[in-house]
C-alpha cells in the first residue's frame, strides 16, 4: 500500500460517522441504563428501548468492537469505558452531550451542518429552518435537558454585572433574554433595593418563576413573557442584555438593540454584558474543535467591545460607561443618542 491510499484510509477515519452515530444511539435509548437494570439479551433490550431488534444488534455488535459494550455468550454487560454513558453520570455530561433528543445534545448534532456556518456566519443549528431559540419554545418547557440548559444562563463571569455597574441610582432592571432569572436573582440578592423584570420566551416563564420563588424574591420580580423583537416593557430604569447578542447576526443584534431603545427612552440605560468566547487549549487539534464548536454554536461568539459599539451605534446607542472586561465577558454602558430617530 502506498501513501496516498494509506492517506485515503486514515482520512476516512477520521471522517467516520458511524462510531458517533452508534455512540449517540446507544446514549439516547439509554442502553447502559437498560444493562445495569439486568436487561442483557438482545430481544430484551429491543423490547425495552421498542426498538427493531435487526438493527439494534448491529449497533451493539459495533459497540462491543469499541470495547464500550462487552459480550458473553448472548449476554451483554457495561465495560468501564461504557460507564459514563450511564445516567448516573449525567453530572459528568457526556451522555446529554451524545443523546439526541437532549437539547445538549441536539445542539451538539447540529455540527453536522457547519457547512451551514461557513457559508453564511449564522449558527448551524440554524439549517434545521429555525433558531434554536424557537424550537425550545416550540417544545414548551418540556423538552428533556431544559433545567440543564437554564443552569448555563449564569456562567462565564455573570458576577460581574452585579460587581461592577454602579446600581446605586438605579430602581428597577429589565433582565432582557433573562432565561432562567438566575442573572436578576443574583442582582437582587447583591442590591437590595432593586426590583426586576424577567423578560423571555414563554418556555422559560415557569422556570424563572419557580426559581424567583424559591430565593423568596417574588415581590421584587416578575416574569414576563415575549419576544425581543416585538418590544419590551417600557420606562424602566435599565435593561440588561446579557450573553444575548452573540446568538444573533448583526442585522438583529442592531433590532434587539433597537427595541431597548425604545423601551429605555431618553433616560434609561441599555447594559450589555456580552460574552466574548475564544478556544483554549494546548493541545491544536482540541483548541481548533472548540473554536469551530464555539463558532457553530453562537453565530458570533467573539465580538470585541468595538464591535458592539458600533453595533450600538447603528441602533441609536452611545456609550456612556466601559466595565473592566474579563476574559470572557465585555460590560458596556449605553444611552440613547437624542438625535436619533
Amino acid at each position: 500500500m502506498d501513501s496516498v491510499q494509506q492517506a485515503a484510509i486514515d482520512l476516512l477515519g477520521k471522517a467516520d460517522l458511524i462510531t458517533p452515530m452508534a455512540l449517540r444511539v446507544a446514549a439516547t435509548l439509554k442502553l447502559v441504563d437498560h444493562l445495569e437494570a439486568g436487561v442483557t439479551d438482545l430481544p430484551g433490550l429491543a423490547r425495552v428501548t421498542r426498538c427493531h431488534e435487526r438493527p439494534l444488534g448491529k449497533v451493539l455488535d459495533h459497540l462491543v468492537s469499541l470495547g464500550v459494550v462487552e459480550r458473553a455468550g448472548e449476554r451483554y454487560r457495561v465495560s468501564a469505558l461504557g460507564a459514563p454513558l450511564s445516567s448516573r453520570c449525567d453530572h459528568l455530561g457526556v451522555r446529554p452531550m451524545l443523546d439526541v433528543e437532549h437539547l445538549i445534545g441536539k445542539a451538539e448534532l447540529a455540527m453536522v451542518d457547519l457547512l451551514h456556518t461557513v457559508r453564511t456566519g449564522a449558527a448551524a443549528y440554524e439549517e434545521r429552518g429555525v433558531t434554536l431559540w424557537e424550537d425550545l419554545n416550540a417544545a414548551g418547557g418540556g423538552a428533556p435537558g431544559m433545567d440543564a440548559f437554564r443552569r448555563t444562563a449564569a456562567l462565564f463571569d455573570a458576577e460581574a454585572i452585579a460587581e461592577q455597574f454602579d446600581w446605586s441610582q438605579v430602581r428597577d432592571v429589565v433582565d432582557v433574554g433573562g432565561n432562567s432569572g438566575a442573572v436578576a436573582i443574583s442582582l437582587l440578592q447583591a442590591h437590595p433595593h432593586l426590583t426586576a423584570t424577567v423578560f423571555d420566551l414563554p418556555c422559560f416563564g415557569p422556570a424563572a418563576r419557580e426559581a424567583i420563588e424559591r430565593a423568596r424574591l417574588a415581590d421584587r420580580c416578575e416574569v414576563t413573557s415575549g419576544s425581543f423583537f416585538d418590544g419590551l416593557p417600557p420606562g424602566r430604569d435599565v435593561y440588561l442584555l446579557s450573553a444575548i447578542l452573540a446568538d444573533w447576526s448583526d442585522e438583529d443584534a442592531v433590532r434587539i438593540l433597537r427595541q431597548c431603545r425604545r423601551a429605555a427612552g431618553p433616560t434609561g440605560v441599555v447594559l450589555l454584558a456580552e460574552v466574548h468566547l475564544r478556544a483554549d487549549h494546548p493541545d491544536p487539534v482540541h483548541r481548533t474543535a472548540a473554536a469551530l464548536r464555539i463558532e457553530a454554536s453562537m453565530g458570533h461568539p467573539d465580538r470585541t467591545p468595538a464591535d458592539l459599539a458600533e453595533l450600538a451605534a447603528r441602533a441609536g446607542l452611545r456609550v456612556t460607561w466601559e466595565g473592566r472586561h474579563t476574559p470572557v465577558r465585555s460590560l458596556l454602558a449605553l444611552r440613547a443618542e437624542t438625535e436619533h430617530r
